[in-house]
């Protein structure tokens, strides 16, 4: 009779999608990948609305829909006060998987997985993702593998610090190199602590394929609407050269497991290409009569534009060092220059707004206030929503806006209360956002943009709802397409796959139509009751032992994220 007690190695893909994916294994590009797909079971792998990687991911983590982890994107609204600060792991409310392993005896290792910071103490150990402030900062555990990582010769780096500055062909060509170096050395550090510290349940994370999707879409794809055919001559191969070298890494981690390892490979969402659709939403808002501008910063035209112009020309321009110099030395120039083109928002005369600096996942806030009743909460998301709904493509007269999601209608628990209270569908509907200005009549609020992609700016693809999920190993059905599994379902078929109860209080369900009929009759799914510290939290207001980042911390967030397109 088979048993569960299998070990599991995932290995997440960021931003991996099937429909690259599939055609290239058949190619023969991704020979490891294609033999996981021949001795296992695949299914597209349904993310978060919206789906995007601090939402997706803290869903895997729990095997919760974010209405019970709390956990929406990478920004929330500061508590404090307007504005926004920036979240991080320990906002995420219920318990991770690896904490539920190593609750149960089982020893892990994690590396990369992104909203891991700060590191958890795991029975194991674990390297923090995306969302460590700096390669400084403490987010290894326990802290003397930083010491063992260092001692083998390997510089591990968090990710890549300087997509923004991809103007040339020969940027481009050295921040590949550079991703494909990370990559590699992230293999090394995760297979060297492995070594040192085997694990029952191993997790590692590549970030390379989200980010040269990003960045690179628009030269492989003639179909683009921003199609580069000039770059397409050196880099139409560049995604499928990363998915490439990923497979690769993939290989390496394969070639070391036994016969009790089963295999796991995941992405947090899936990708396509952008559409050359802006918006500008705050703007739009603010025509519906829900927004208003402060009007101090109001500057002709052709003088926020040569601001805009010389902002971009120093960023493309001058190294690290020169922009960090230049700023110490003018602070207060640089908090002008910053604000230059900036459109303030008027709190007092606001009823609804969009974060327009965060342009990676434009989500619509109501400002809530005292005495505000269900019924007038209702119309002004129901105005919102018709201003949305409003914007007309201008090529082909058709909505802008495809969909709009709302909270109660997707996610439950204790949290929804938090989250943004209308998504528009910008991962069905392809547009960017652009920046709205004060006056009236100096942008319009929708257009086709014709220029050319700004390389590490502006994205050429972004996320999609569909990922990917594949299994090799132990129970596993050979040669399997099936379809239904969401990110949610990983969590809790890693536990029952490792002889473990799932927690009654996750959402996902164990994907037990991929493994076959005889270990599921053998092994019945078994539950534990949750309560006390491992249960998620009833108060939608608790904070749940919240670590917000110092004004330092944020200022270094924000850097990495800029540096990576998620933030102007």
């Amino acid at each position: 009779m088979p048993q569960r007690n299998y070990s599991v190695l995932i290995v997440g893909l960021d931003g991996a999608t099937l429909d690259l994916m599939l055609p290239w294994i058949d190619e023969g590009y991704l020979p490891n990948l294609g033999r996981l797909l021949r001795s296992g079971a695949h299914s597209r792998l349904e993310s978060t609305i919206p789906p995007i990687t601090p939402c997706a991911w803290s869903s895997f983590i729990t095997g919760k829909n974010p209405g019970k982890h709390g956990l929406f994107d990478f920004v929330e609204p500061d508590r404090d006060g307007p504005g926004f600060r920036f979240t991080n792991a320990s906002f995420r409310d219920g318990e991770s998987l690896w904490a539920c392993l190593s609750r149960h005896g089982r020893r892990v290792g994690v590396v990369n997985v992104p909203m891991t910071y700060p590191p958890e103490p795991v029975n194991g150990f674990l390297i923090s993702g995306l969302d460590t402030p700096h390669e400084h900062s403490p987010f290894m555990y326990p802290v003397d593998i930083r010491q063992e990582i260092k001692q083998a010769g390997i510089r591990y780096r968090i990710d890549q610090q300087h997509l923004g500055n991809m103007r040339t062909d020969e940027r481009r060509r050295q921040q590949l190199a550079d991703i494909f170096e990370a990559e590699t050395a992230r293999t090394k550090a995760f297979d060297l602590l492995s070594k040192n510290r085997p694990a029952d349940f191993r997790m590692i994370v590549y970030g390379a394929t989200d980010q040269v999707q990003h960045h690179f879409w628009h030269f492989m794809d003639p179909e683009h609407d921003k199609y580069d055919a000039s770059g397409a001559e050196e880099f139409a191969d560049a995604i499928r050269d990363t998915y490439m070298h990923i497979d690769e890494q993939l290989g390496q981690l394969m070639d070391d497991i036994d016969d009790d390892t089963i295999v796991l490979v995941m992405s947090d969402h899936g990708f396509g290409p952008t559409s050359n659709v802006r918006l500008r939403l705050n703007q739009v808002l603010r025509d519906a009569g829900l927004l208003n501008f402060q009007q101090s910063n109001d500057r002709p035209s052709m003088f926020r534009k040569f601001a805009r112009w010389l902002d971009e020309m120093l960023r493309s321009t001058l190294s690290s060092d020169m922009k960090r110099n230049l700023a110490g030395m003018l602070p207060k120039i640089r908090v002008w220059f910053e604000n230059l083109d900036e459109a303030k928002i008027d709190w007092g005369q606001t009823k609804a707004h969009v974060n327009e600096a965060y342009r990676s996942s434009p989500a619509v806030w109501l400002e809530k206030r005292d005495g505000q009743t269900e019924g007038e909460a209702l119309d002004l998301r129901s105005q919102v929503v018709a201003a949305l709904k409003g914007l007309t493509d201008p090529a082909t007269g058709q909505p802008a806006v495809g969909n709009c999601y709302f909270p109660h209608e997707i996610y439950h628990g204790p949290h929804t209360k938090r989250a943004p209270e209308v998504l528009p569908s910008w991962w069905e509907d392809g547009f960017l956002l652009e920046q709205s200005a004060p006056l009236k009549d100096v942008y319009p609020n929708i257009e086709r943009s014709n220029s050319p992609i700004q390389g590490g700016v502006e994205f050429a693809g972004s996320h999609r709802l569909d990922g990917v999920f594949m299994a090799s190993g132990g129970p596993f059905r050979q040669g399997f397409a099936f379809g239904g599994a969401k990110i949610v379902d990983v969590a809790p078929t890693v536990l029952y796959l490792m002889g473990l109860p799932v927690p009654d209080d996750m959402d996902g369900r164990v994907l037990t139509e991929a493994i076959s009929d005889e270990f599921v009759q053998a092994n019945p799914i078994e539950w534990e009751t949750v309560t006390g510290e491992h249960a998620t939290d009833d108060n939608d207001d608790s904070d749940h032992q919240q670590m917000s980042f110092t004004e330092d911390e944020s200022e270094l967030i924000a850097k990495r994220l800029q540096a990576l397109g998620y933030i102007k």
